[in-house]
């Protein structure tokens, strides 16, 4: 019975943590700079409206591109980021480039810890209108959204 407890324990003590840390990291990326130009984090069924509102929202998955072909956002665009330093590879760097500053941008991945980290470099490239999906690819499935495949 008491290992049961300190697992219990355990878990919610990490949960916490995680939501701590959560917090600060949502603070410097998304609360911090000049007044609208700081990205803004949007929930799944908030990122749906936006993407109502704005047809001109550019949605970029930064995912590999082998987890884009398997399933995205309707419309999104592949440019894949690499974790640990990678950034973006010659080829996805190139279709960024491409890409008009003008307009807005909703970025996502699976769980939101890729697209966090690909924010710095977006505003580096020029992009000012960035808008962050939380949670990713899994809290849009989880609200029931729409997907497509490279095959739909």
């Amino acid at each position: 019975m008491s290992i049961i407890l300190i697992i219990s324990g355990l878990l919610a003590l990490s949960a916490l943590a995680w939501w701590g840390c959560e917090g600060l990291w949502d603070r410097r990326h998304f609360l911090q700079g000049p007044a609208g130009l700081a990205p803004r984090n949007h929930r799944a069924r908030g990122a749906a409206a936006l993407l109502r509102e704005l047809p001109e929202l550019l949605v970029i998955d930064l995912r590999p591109e082998p987890s884009w072909r398997t399933e995205h956002l309707p419309g999104a665009l592949s440019l894949p980021f690499e974790m640990g330093g990678g950034g973006f590879g010659p080829e996805a760097q190139a279709r960024l480039d491409a890409l008009p500053r003008s307009r807005p941008m909703l970025v996502y991945c699976d769980g939101g810890f890729r697209s966090r980290l690909a924010l710095p470099a977006l505003q580096a490239a020029g992009f000012q209108r960035i808008h962050h999906l939380h949670r990713g690819l899994l809290s849009w499935k989880l609200a029931a959204l729409p997907t497509e495949s490279e095959a739909s």
